[in-house]
């Protein structure tokens, strides 16, 4: 009767892991779609732009050039929080509390480069890996 019940449960517990797998997946596909051009389009903006002429270090042209590939065919994925802000968890009066660990965001991944769109607030952030 144990072996039995262990099963149910076990059965249980494995509808519900793909249950919430199965809307995870899907709610970050739709965010994908429904986001992506707008994303783009904020990262391309932030990206730092090098003047004509100007020196600059081998870092930032790198992170130039790699930026001005962010397009249709990079790497994007949603997530909930921006995992480039330094908050902590038990910090929750922290005003970055929300863009950390609750808001959703687009993560564009070019070369080394990474934009984190928060979709709540429309803005982007731009980091190096």
């Amino acid at each position: 009767m144990r072996k039995i019940l262990l099963g149910l449960v076990l059965l249980a517990a494995a509808k519900v892991w793909y249950q919430d797998h199965a809307y995870r997946t899907a709610m970050g596909e739709a965010v994908v779609e429904a986001y992506r051009e707008r994303a783009i389009e904020v990262c391309r903006r932030n990206a730092p732009k090098r003047p004509a002429g100007a020196r600059v270090d081998a870092t930032v042209a790198s992170t130039v050039s790699s930026t001005a590939s962010w397009g249709p065919a990079s790497s994007i994925e949603a997530v909930i929080g921006n995992p480039d802000i330094n908050v902590a968890i038990w910090d929750t009066q922290n005003p970055l509390w929300t863009q950390r660990f609750r808001d959703p965001h687009l993560i564009l991944t070019a070369g080394s480069a990474r934009c984190a769109y928060d979709v709540h607030e429309g803005g982007a952030k731009l980091s190096l890996r």
